[in-house]
């Protein structure tokens, strides 16, 4: 069984917000601006900590939220 330090799983986590986050960026129909781009990349942690690993999925869900505050108690965004 292979071994995964901390590190390196938290490294690929960030790797994969980080792409995301690129891709959203990169988008012309979802200009952001900054409280929302902080938004959707809180989102987007939330959802990579939550098992999420798909890019595609990921920017999918934070399109869908264009930008909105997420709260993970009740689930509403804001």
């Amino acid at each position: 069984m292979a071994s995964v330090s901390l590190g390196s799983l938290a490294r690929e986590k960030a790797d994969i917000v980080e792409r995301a986050v690129r891709r959203i960026s990169r988008q012309e129909n979802l200009i952001l601006d900054t409280k929302q781009a902080d938004n959707a990349t809180a989102l987007l942690i939330y959802l990579v900590e939550s098992g999420v690993q798909d890019v595609d999925e990921l920017v999918e869900f934070a399109s869908l939220a264009k930008g909105k505050r997420y709260d993970p108690m009740d689930g509403s965004f804001t």
